[in-house]
Formats: C-alpha cells, sequence, structure tokens
C-alpha cells in the first residue's frame, strides 16, 4: 500500500490548512450557540450584551476549534502511516486511533472520578473498575467514531449529509440541556466533559457539512484573522457591560472557563485616591433620630433554633403553599418575623460563626487568625446565664483550620452535645440538660441537620418522591420537633424567647446550581427569622436583616451591654412598640469565594471581585434575580458599590484597631490589602514613596506583593520605591516590578535566590526562605524560571498559611522541575492543599511519584483527592 495514499485517505482530506478551516467553523459555531443559549436563558437589557457575547464566544472557541482540529489531523496523519507500515493497525481507521489518543486521558480520568464517591469506596476491585469504566469509555467513542465515519461516506449527496449534521445538532443541543440541568455547578469533571463532547461534536458536524470543500493556506488564514478579531472584539465588547460578563461567567458552558481565566482589571472603587481615602455612607437625616429601646427580659430564657438548609421560601408563614412548618408559622404569628433576613455565607460553619460572634466572620478570617474569645457564649457566661449546645460535627466541615479556635472551644458553652441526631431524639438531650441542675437562666442553641441533603421522607410527612418533596418532607420532621421543644419549654420554662432562623438556604437549578455553598442568590443566602418575645406584639419587619444581628440583639433582650466590636445590629428596636421604621435598617452584607453581596430591603448587588464585575437585581419587581439590570441602572450600582465598600472598609478598620494597640490610625489602602482587596493595588503602590511613617510604607510595600498583587497601573509608583533608601521598601519594590515581568528586576532576584545557601531541594534541613525571598521565588516561576525552584522547595515543608502553600504547589508543578518531587511528596500527609500536591505531582510526571500517588487513589479519604490522583497518574 502507497504510504502518501494513506495517508491522504485516512486523513480524509481534511489535513493541513483545511482541517484548521474546519475547526475555526466548529468552534464558531460551537461558541456562537453558546452565548445564544445564555441570553436565551437569561435575559438581557443591552445591545452590548446581545451582540458581544455570541461574537466573542465565537471567536474565541473558533481559535481553540482551530488548534484541535490541526492536532486532530496530525495524530490522523501518523495513524495512518502506522497503519501504512504495521500490519496490525490496517484493520484500524487513523481517524478513529485519532480521536481515541486524544479522548484516552479524559476517559482515564473520568473512570476513576466516577467511581470516586464514599458510596462505592470500599468497592472490592474499585481501581480495576474504574479501568473498566475508562475502556468502556473509549469504547463508546470508538463505535461513535466508527459509526460517524461510515455515515460520512455512505452520504455521498448533500441531502444525505444534511441529515447526518443535523442529528448530530440534535445530539448537540441534547448534550446542552444535561450540562445546564444535572448536577449543575456539581463535579466539574462531569460538566467538564460534557463541553469538550459539545465542541468535538461541532467540529465533527462542521467536518461533514464541508466534507467536499478545501481550505487553502488564504482562506484558512483569513478565518483565522477573522476569529481573533471576533474574539477581541466581542470581548471588548462584553468588557464594557457588567450584564455582559456576569451573563458570560455565570451562564455559558463553553465560554465562560475562559472568562474566569482572564486577568481582572483593578475593580473600579469610588473614592479610593491614591493614599486609599475610604468611602463612606451619606449620612441620612434620619439616623441622627434615636430610635426606641427594644424589650428587655433580663431574666428570661433564650432559644436559640436553626435549621440547616432552611430557605425562607420553604416556610409556610412566607408563603409557601404546602404545609410544611405549621408550628413555625404558629411562632410567627405571635412573634416578629423578618422579611428579608440573609445568612452570612451559604455554608454552615462561616454563617454559624458569624451568628455566634456578632461579626461577619467570612471577613475576618481574612483579616487575622481568631482567637475564638469574641462568642456570644462565653459573653453570657460572664453574666451568669448558663450555656448549652447541641449541634453536628458538621458545623465545622469548611475550612476547619480557620474556625479550630471555635472548634477547640466549642463557641465556649458550657453545656455541649455534638453529634449527629435525629431531630426528635434532640428532644430527650435538651430535657436531661435541664433536669441534670437547676437553672435560673439559660442560653440554648440547637441545630437541627435533617433538610441537609441527601434528603429522606419521613413518614406522616409525605410530599412525593422528588427531590424538593422530600426535602419539604424532612422540613415537616424538623417543624413537628420544634414544635415539641416549644410546647415542653413553654410548659417547664414560662417566658422563654424563641428565636428560629437557618444557617443559610438550599438551591433547585434557580441559578444553575444545586445545594448550597456556591451562589450569593436568594435561595441561598434567604433565610428565615422568627424572634418570639413573650409580651411582645406581633409584627413583620419588611427591611433587611443579617443572621450576624442576632448576637448584639440576644445580649439587647437579656439587658446586657453589647461590646463596641460586635459588627451586628441590635434588633430590639424593630421589636419595640411601635417599632422602628423598617427604613432605617441598614444593609445585609453576604460572601462566598470571590463573590460579595450589598442587599437593601428592594434592591441587591453581587460582585465578582476577583474578575471585576457586578450584577444588579431589582427585588420588587424581579424577586427571582433572573433580570441583571447592572448596565440599565449605572447609578444604583456605583451607590451600592460604595456601600459595599463602606462595609469593607469598616471591618477591616475596626479588626485592624485590635492589633494596632498603640491607638495609630491605619490608613484604609493597608486595611483593605490586609484583606486582599485588588482595589487596593494603586493606593498601596503610592503609599510606599508618600509621607507616611516608615512602618506604614513598609507593610504598604510588603502588602503589595504577598496580599494584593502588583497590576501594570501601579508600575510608576513600583519603579519610584525602587530607589527607596529604605532597603526593605526597596526589596520588596524590585520583587513587585519582577512580578510585572521587568527583566532588569527579574535578573536581579535569580542573581539573589541563587545565592542563597539552600541544603538541597525538598531537604526539610533546608533553611526556610524569609518572606520576601519567598515572593521573589514565586515572581521568578511565574516567568518559568528554574531558579526559584530551591527556594519554593525549600519552603513549603514549612508552610502553615493555606494560600501561600496553595501558591507555592502550583508553582512547583508548573515548574515540571524533578527537583521539587521530594518537597511535595514530604507535602502528601498534609490534608490541606493535598490535592494541589497531587496535580502538581502530576504535572511533573516523575516516575518516583507514581506509588504515592496510586496509594492516594485507592485509600485517600476526600473524592477530590482521589479524582486528582487519577488524572495525575494518567498524565
Amino acid at each position: 500500500m502507497n504510504p502518501s495514499r494513506a495517508v491522504r485517505d485516512g486523513a480524509a482530506g481534511a489535513t493541513g490548512w483545511s482541517a484548521l478551516g474546519i475547526g475555526l467553523v466548529g468552534g464558531a459555531l460551537a461558541g456562537a450557540l453558546d452565548g445564544l443559549v445564555a441570553l436565551a436563558l437569561a435575559p438581557a437589557t443591552g445591545g452590548k450584551t446581545a451582540a458581544g457575547l455570541p461574537l466573542a464566544a465565537a471567536g474565541t472557541l473558533a481559535l481553540l476549534g482551530g488548534g484541535t482540529a490541526v492536532a486532530f489531523s496530525a495524530l490522523t496523519q501518523g495513524a495512518a502511516r502506522l497503519a501504512a507500515t504495521r500490519v496490525t493497525f490496517r484493520r484500524w481507521a487513523p481517524q478513529v486511533l485519532a480521536a481515541l489518543v486524544l479522548t484516552a486521558p479524559v476517559a482515564l480520568y473520568d473512570g476513576f472520578a466516577l467511581l470516586a464517591g464514599p458510596r462505592v469506596r470500599g468497592l472490592p476491585g474499585r481501581p480495576l473498575l474504574s479501568l473498566l469504566a475508562a475502556v468502556l469509555m473509549l469504547a463508546g467513542v470508538g463505535l461513535f467514531g466508527n459509526v460517524v465515519r461510515r455515515l460520512t461516506a455512505a452520504s455521498r449527496t448533500a441531502g444525505r449529509r444534511l441529515i447526518l449534521v443535523l442529528a448530530m445538532l440534535v445530539v448537540v443541543a441534547g448534550l446542552f440541556g444535561v450540562n445546564r440541568v444535572v448536577l449543575p455547578r456539581l463535579y466539574p469533571w462531569f460538566h467538564a466533559t460534557l463541553a469538550l463532547a459539545i465542541g468535538a461534536l461541532m467540529i465533527t458536524a462542521a467536518a461533514v457539512a464541508l466534507a467536499d470543500r478545501r481550505f487553502g493556506r488564504g482562506r484558512a488564514v483569513t478565518l483565522t484573522v477573522a476569529a481573533l478579531a471576533a474574539s477581541l472584539g466581542g470581548a471588548q465588547l462584553v468588557a464594557g457591560s457588567q450584564t455582559s460578563l456576569f451573563l458570560a461567567y455565570e451562564r455559558t458552558q463553553l465560554y465562560g472557563p475562559v472568562v474566569a481565566a482572564l486577568p481582572a482589571p483593578i475593580p473600579v472603587r469610588p473614592g479610593m485616591r491614591a493614599r486609599g481615602g475610604r468611602v463612606t455612607r451619606v449620612a441620612d437625616p434620619r439616623d441622627k433620630v434615636p430610635l426606641a429601646d427594644g424589650p428587655r427580659r433580663p431574666g428570661a430564657d433564650v432559644v436559640l433554633i436553626t435549621v440547616d438548609a432552611l430557605r425562607a421560601d420553604h416556610v409556610g408563614a412566607y408563603g409557601y403553599r404546602r404545609n410544611t412548618t405549621p408550628h413555625i408559622d404558629a411562632l410567627a404569628r405571635r412573634g416578629a418575623r423578618f422579611e428579608r433576613a440573609y445568612t452570612q455565607a451559604p455554608n454552615t460553619s462561616f454563617a454559624s460563626t458569624s451568628m455566634l460572634t456578632g461579626k461577619y466572620y467570612p471577613t475576618l478570617a481574612r483579616l487575622r487568625a481568631p482567637d475564638g474569645q469574641d462568642t456570644l457564649p462565653l459573653l453570657l457566661r460572664r453574666y451568669g446565664v448558663k450555656t448549652a449546645a447541641f449541634y453536628p460535627p458538621a458545623v465545622f466541615y469548611v475550612e476547619p483550620e480557620k474556625l479550630a479556635a471555635y472548634r477547640d472551644s466549642n463557641f465556649h458553652f458550657e453545656y455541649v452535645k455534638i453529634e449527629f441526631l435525629d431531630a426528635h431524639a434532640r428532644l430527650s438531650q435538651l430535657a436531661e440538660f435541664f433536669a441534670s441542675e437547676k437553672i435560673p437562666r439559660a442560653f440554648l442553641w440547637v441545630h437541627f441537620f435533617e433538610p441537609h441533603e441527601p434528603y429522606d421522607k419521613w413518614p406522616g410527612h409525605d410530599f412525593g418522591s422528588g427531590d424538593l418533596d422530600r426535602y419539604d418532607s424532612e422540613i415537616a420532621y424538623v417543624d413537628a420537633a420544634i414544635g415539641r421543644l416549644v410546647a415542653n419549654l413553654e410548659r417547664e420554662r414560662p417566658g422563654t424567647i424563641f428565636i428560629v432562623t437557618a444557617d443559610h438556604g438550599e438551591e433547585f437549578d434557580e441559578h444553575g446550581s444545586r445545594y448550597h455553598g456556591t451562589t450569593l442568590y436568594e435561595e441561598q443566602l434567604r433565610v428565615p427569622l422568627v424572634i418570639a418575645v413573650p409580651g411582645v406584639q406581633p409584627r413583620v419587619v419588611e427591611g433587611p436583616v443579617e443572621l450576624v444581628d442576632l448576637a448584639p440583639t440576644i445580649l439587647g433582650l437579656l439587658d446586657i451591654p453589647i461590646p463596641v466590636r460586635m459588627r451586628g445590629t441590635d434588633l430590639g428596636p424593630w421589636l419595640a412598640s411601635p417599632p422602628a421604621p423598617a427604613d432605617r435598617l441598614p444593609p445585609a452584607f453576604a460572601e462566598v469565594g470571590d463573590h460579595r453581596m450589598v442587599a437593601t430591603a428592594t434592591e441587591k448587588l453581587i460582585c465578582n471581585e476577583k474578575n471585576g464585575f457586578c450584577a444588579l437585581y431589582d427585588l420588587a419587581a424581579d424577586p427571582g434575580e433572573r433580570k441583571n439590570v447592572a448596565d440599565a441602572r449605572p447609578a444604583r450600582v456605583a451607590a451600592l458599590r460604595a456601600e459595599l465598600d463602606a462595609w469593607l472598609g469598616e471591618s477591616a478598620e475596626l479588626e485592624s484597631q485590635v492589633g494596632q494597640g498603640d491607638g495609630s490610625v491605619v490608613p484604609p489602602a493597608i486595611e483593605r490589602g490586609r484583606m486582599g482587596d485588588p482595589g487596593a493595588a494603586v493606593p498601596l503602590a503610592a503609599l510606599m514613596s508618600s509621607s507616611e511613617p516608615l512602618p506604614v510604607r513598609r507593610e504598604a510595600a510588603r502588602l503589595l506583593v504577598t496580599s494584593v498583587a502588583a497590576r501594570p497601573e501601579t508600575q510608576a509608583a513600583v519603579a519610584q520605591a525602587r530607589s527607596s533608601e529604605d532597603a526593605e521598601i526597596r526589596g520588596w519594590a524590585i520583587v513587585a516590578a519582577a512580578r510585572l515581568k521587568d527583566p532588569a528586576a527579574l535578573a536581579e532576584l535569580g542573581r539573589e535566590l541563587a545565592a542563597r545557601p539552600t541544603a538541597g531541594s525538598g531537604d526539610a534541613a533546608a533553611p526556610a526562605p524569609a518572606l520576601r525571598q519567598l515572593h521573589a521565588a514565586l515572581a521568578l516561576a511565574a516567568a518559568d524560571d528554574a531558579r526559584a525552584v530551591p527556594t519554593l522547595a525549600a519552603a513549603l515543608p514549612a508552610c502553615t498559611d493555606v494560600a501561600s502553600c496553595q501558591q507555592i504547589t502550583r508553582a512547583l508543578g508548573r515548574s515540571r522541575a524533578p527537583a521539587a518531587v521530594a518537597a511535595l511528596l514530604a507535602r502528601l500527609p498534609t490534608v490541606i492543599g493535598r490535592r494541589d500536591v497531587v496535580a502538581a505531582l502530576g504535572e511533573i510526571g516523575d516516575s518516583s511519584a507514581t506509588s504515592a500517588l496510586a496509594e492516594r487513589l485507592s485509600d485517600d479519604e476526600y473524592v477530590s483527592v482521589r479524582a486528582e490522583a487519577a488524572a495525575s497518574l494518567a498524565r
């Protein structure tokens, strides 16, 4: 057989420039479809969105598709040559062999990820079953490839090819639907695989449709230039629209990951100046009118009941159609029901900590390590209140290392029962607590876990078999327990104050997610809040309130002074008769990951701090948060952004004074830098050469490198600071310049690190580098300079800060240096950051790590680590 002919026949004519052209067309169609589907499912408000998003997605995906098609063509030609020279491969179609090679890593990764869940972890022969699953996936790819190849060969007329293309598009539409509704925002491997399948199918459809067309160099180059122009032009339109950016990030399936990977501009901060001026709220004349005191019940018991994952709109008192909460509803009818109550974070750990400290714990955790002493139970104990808590271990599930002080002290409750327990079984524990000794007054916190997934159907509370039905069944089961608890305590402890709320809500695909902990939309953030105080008339409070308000409110009810550092609002005035006006309530705030939220009674702003864009929702007209009106109301975005900015500044100011101790005033830019706010980069850079005291200028230089990122806008200020008379400022400025890819700064850092003595990469005896040397190494690593590896490897064993450890680990992985393997292996026993270590070992690909990765694959207790181990072994 003629090898050259085998190449031509095996490649089916799609070689060289033709492959590039087909890939460009298929990728462009996939991107345009992605953008148009996102627009159709989430209506936008401006022409920029309508034109920019599909254009940007089409151009970007065209470029990616062209690259993929060229790679596929090269593999196909290689397979054809192999078939021409080796009898073993003559029966294999070269296109199918190329497809198998491209999809083998994905299939292997998916095979192990598929069987990585806790329910199958103890399955005998699980690694072999994972390999079998991967083989079956590859077999499916091979079968599909053969079917498409034969159908294409049989479709000699344009009409038949059109039918085949339409069939592929039907499959693509189905995959789009599955990707959107099945396990949204969960199991990234699953959604990434579907996205890859969509892209591959669109390129295949383009190849079938263009089977008779050949792309010469001129046409392929023209298409490439057009795709590049569409990508850049569309991206420019998208970048000019808050609505478009948010929509691209949140709703597109193929283009969204590209948007997330793009560098973000410095977020616009109204009022932020070179010296870091803080934005403050405009004074409202009504704020000067003192509010009436709330009710006082100094001798009363207080029972705080929280229900895990209970969203407000599944409570009858909040208008839910099902009779899920008759006992909570009865309590609401004789107490105060707060219409818009928000948690501080959509996870139990941070929400509960905020509630029991009166502080915005997610923000506090960024500023300093909490000492665990600022808790409501500890303060109540000082005033003679007996405290008791009944909650599951899941309270400390998220970031347990940050919560260690609270976990180890049990929030300073005196009497504690920590276990997973049936809601009704909890009641006997409470009875035992009161029977154990004579208690004059008590504060109890009871956390019921039932509505948390997986959802169970309870006898007597049957609403159906769907997820929502079983979720409601769990709510009704807990409500019955709450009814028994309230009745028992009102009989045994008359005068008890009851507070019923939740740690967070639960999402059922309203915004493309399931469960909680992922977004700041109403279904995950808005919780019920009922406060029933004997003798206080029932009422409904319409304004926004927060879980962080509960600690000062409880202290106010018990007539105990509220510490000045508690951030929450005492809701007592809104329990008074007559109640304070709802418009005197301040906005509510929350955060998760890189997203932060501010809500008023009628509006809500969600900002992505990392990527620098926001979404605005009119809750009065659009309670389901379906229409982002940020582009239509820029003035409101600016005003609410200022509220969010002021809140962050106040948090930083209040907590920084704790550690300052000398009464000195910390510049706002320093406070914001400590919180990692990217908007502080410019004022921090300016502070380095300002007239501020030397300690302030030194901290500004350090924070510019360690906490925020030196940006191109800071280049002039960084260059000026490099000639500072202070060696510390000068040293940090050189590192900042290196992060900006300044050649002279990189060369200087390289010489400095090369001269630093090390005991060998990964050697535990190697001296741990100082902080500036560590960040100098990270700057070199970002520039792919191998001289960074010894310093980074020496720093990893002693690393304690989670963010820094992650930076070091990922930099070592990107270096692909075998010299880093020893340090990474030494880090494997540490739970925090283990997944990053496994991924880094996979990037390096050194065979000495194989046994350690295999051990993680078979025995690690975390699913994500096992899945990453599978991917690393596949590499």
